[in-house]
């Protein structure tokens, strides 16, 4: 059946066998009738007015805007290929650089400007960028208004750089010519986004006689073929969603030109569109296991699905999980409408994905994609060139617990208030993924609470050094090791009335010890349960890893002195370490602020947004206090080490607490619960009772209930009222 719907699909273009002469309308993205009807549209709705006016003034402000904001006398292209972006940063804490016009990158930290490779190069990478946006802009412009100038001014871009283009070297992130290397760019990924947008722009203004048959010819032959060429020499999956773009990049430009063998391969071919639907989506979930690479993962495939259809190509029918991608987000999403900060990634908001779920529901009209655009004020230019006209009214789903034992997912939620709680467990997630099973997040009060260290860009040693190492998440580490890429496994999954247990285990993470975590949410706590058995009948050294967005104050009676980790495995980022033994019950409270909530930062996923930090969180909302305790009760067990201090933070502030409780043994549990409350609630800080039965069982008592938990068997649990 794959076979035949690309067969059948590409008969459309084999038919026309001199479409690549005859085709002088736009048909990459839009055709001449839909650009008839969305000014038709800008003439009934103001928000697509206000779409188009906007899109209308960008193009007027070129090449202005493009000199003055990188300080130049032209519009020409850069005279060499770009850097990678994450080079662009201030060592150590990753703040990005910022570009002072005509050739300053300053750290606004320090005010130090860094100068010559690559931080230069990085900003030719920005001007290449501007310029391929410049080109759709003024391309779209002309197809708006028949106003020669912007296609002039589009055919200046494209021009230029079939002129500049082979001049470029091949190389790669470290100035090496090597596959992964691209030649307007350092990578691949970075050329392949590049090249769909002049492949549009080109197609917006070839049918306008601004270029000759020859201009036309060197674009399409030493730009547009030989970006292609360039992009496809690393088609050997360098990462899967850097594929994803190659594949719609080489869609665009096979479309463009009308040429069957580079759409058979962007679609069919060993590692195409198909292949990667079939491979690399697990339960609507992106085999990296980060949000940020999915969702830049979803632009590329959605983006080649759009031209597909228009060559009556249904790719949203044909492979129906383009469409689960879209679906998985609503699965794990916190209740403030972010996502977890998984793998390489930060904590990305899906409503402001609503420019893909445009694109997405326009296609599909899937009433669930409604629950994502309702977010949004359809302000993007996606929603005025793609979305429908009039959006139905949609109820929005009720969040549920849910688990999705093949991506690796669990998903824990209160049904009383927005106590929520994600455990990952799942595939490891490639080159994005973190050596963290069992890791997990929690969320309460507006804010996330226990917090994942996401990703810093990747040129910085921290990046290497913390943000994938196992003590770095809400985990456990043995023998101050990191995991080894490894895939969990679900154990069992029960909900009940007020309550959900997940139970999974670390599979071969570690090949000394097997870890079996199992995770109970109730309305008014969450209790963690984790056994760690020797693999190899020696004792080895568990550490049990907690990092919350809040203050540390340890209870009374624990006595800590200054301390110092072994400097390897992410050990060594923590700091303002303190170190106690106790045979006592361990308690600790995390008192954090509304101003200082870690996880309201933009995606550090994709290379643009990456440097997306924000300056204020979001806004409180009804119900949610300023300032939230976590209160930690671990139960005892002769000579337990603990330290406190700090852990390094994406975002702000800089660093959070962490705590890590050591124990030693072959065979070793943590029994810990995690209450939380306002700080400023004296009647919500009543201390749980918390004990273990003679018959293993966890016993949680409250003012007004008595919990029982077990998980030897099956997960059970039972309240009994007071």
């Amino acid at each position: 059946m794959r076979k035949l719907w690309s067969f059948v699909g590409l008969l459309f273009l084999l038919h026309c066998g001199a479409c690549r002469l005859m085709a002088q309308g736009p048909s990459l993205f839009m055709t001449e009738g839909d650009f008839n009807a969305r000014r038709q549209l800008a003439q009934r709705e103001p928000w697509a007015k206000k779409s188009l006016d906007l899109l209308l003034k960008e193009a007027d402000d070129f090449p202005r805007s493009y000199m003055q904001r990188f300080g130049l006398t032209d519009a020409a292209p850069p005279p060499e290929g770009g850097q990678w972006l994450h080079w662009y940063a201030c060592p150590g804490s990753g703040t990005p650089l910022e570009f002072h016009p005509p050739d300053k990158n300053i750290c606004p930290e320090t005010g130090k400007n860094f100068s010559g490779y690559p931080y230069d190069h990085v900003v030719y990478q920005l001007r290449n960028d501007a310029l391929a946006e410049a080109a759709v802009a003024l391309g779209l412009a002309y197809r708006f208004t028949g106003r020669e100038v912007y296609a002039q001014k589009a055919a200046g871009i494209l021009t230029a750089y079939a002129r500049v283009y082979p001049g470029y070297a091949l190389h790669d992130i470290h100035g090496k010519p090597t596959p992964n290397g691209a030649k307007a760019y350092a990578q691949t990924l970075d050329e392949s986004i590049w090249l769909i947008k002049i492949a549009w722009a080109y197609d917006l203004i070839r049918g306008t006689g601004v270029l000759t048959m020859q201009e036309k010819q060197d674009i399409e032959t030493k730009v547009l073929l030989a970006s292609a060429s360039t992009v496809m020499k690393a088609h050997k999956e360098p990462t899967d969603n850097i594929q994803s773009w190659i594949n719609s990049a080489i869609a665009a430009v096979g479309f463009t030109l009308n040429d069957p063998a580079l759409i058979r391969e962007a679609i069919d071919g060993p590692i195409g569109f198909r292949h990667q639907m079939h491979t690399f989506v697990q339960e609507g979930f992106w085999v990296e296991g980060a949000w940020g690479y999915q969702f830049y993962a979803m632009r590329a495939l959605t983006m080649l699905a759009q031209m597909a259809e228009e060559k009556e190509i249904d790719l949203w029918k044909q492979e129906p999980n383009l469409l689960a991608l879209f679906h998985s987000p609503l699965g794990v999403v916190l209740p403030d409408g972010r996502l977890p900060a998984f793998n390489d990634s930060g904590s990305p908001d899906l409503y402001d994905q609503d420019y893909l779920y445009e694109v997405a529901y326009a296609s599909t009209h899937d009433p669930v994609l409604l629950n994502v655009i309702e977010h949004g004020p359809r302000s993007d230019r996606e929603a005025f060139l793609f979305g429908v006209e009039k959006l139905p009214a949609s109820s929005a789903p009720k969040l549920v617990s849910a688990v999705f034992p093949k991506a690796g997912f669990a998903t824990l939620r209160s049904n009383q208030n927005d106590l929520t709680v994600i455990m990952k467990f799942g595939p490891h997630g490639g080159a994005h993924g973190h050596f963290d099973k069992l890791n997990f997040v929690l969320f309460s009060n507006g804010r996330t609470l226990a917090i994942d260290p996401g990703t810093h860009p990747y040129g910085l040693p921290i990046h290497r050094e913390w943000d994938s190492m196992t003590i770095a998440h809400n985990t456990i580490s043995v023998d101050e090791q990191r995991q080894a890429a490894a895939t969990g496994k679900l154990l069992d999954w029960q909900t009940g009335d007020g309550w959900t247990a997940v139970s999974a285990s670390a599979g071969s993470a570690y090949n000394t010890a097997g870890l079996r975590r199992s995770i109970l949410l109730t309305p008014d706590y969450v209790l963690i349960l984790d056994h760690c058995e020797s693999l190899d009948n020696k004792p080895h050294l568990f550490d049990w890893a907690y990092h919350d967005a809040g203050k540390a104050s340890p209870g009374e009676g624990l006595l800590l002195h200054p301390f110092q980790f072994s400097a390897a495995n992410g050990y060594q980022h923590l700091s303002n370490v303190m170190r106690g033994v106790t045979s006592k019950e361990i308690a600790i409270r995390f008192r954090s602020e509304i101003s200082a909530d870690p996880s309201q930062e933009e995606h550090s996923n994709s290379t643009p947004a990456t440097y997306r930090f924000a300056t204020e969180p979001s806004p409180l909302k009804p119900g949610w206090d300023t300032s939230v305790d976590v209160n930690l009760q671990m139960l005892p067990i002769p000579a337990t080490e603990v330290f406190v201090g700090n852990s390094p933070n994406r975002g702000i502030p800089s660093d959070v607490s962490f705590v890590i409780a050591r124990r030693s043994g072959a065979s070793v549990t943590f029994a810990t619960i995690l209450q939380i409350s306002p700080s400023n609630k004296e009647s919500a800080r009543s201390k749980l009772r918390f004990k273990q039965s003679a018959t293993g069982e966890l016993i949680v008592q409250g003012e007004h209930f008595i919990d029982t938990f077990s998980d030897t068997n099956k997960l059970s649990f039972h309240r009994s009222m007071n």
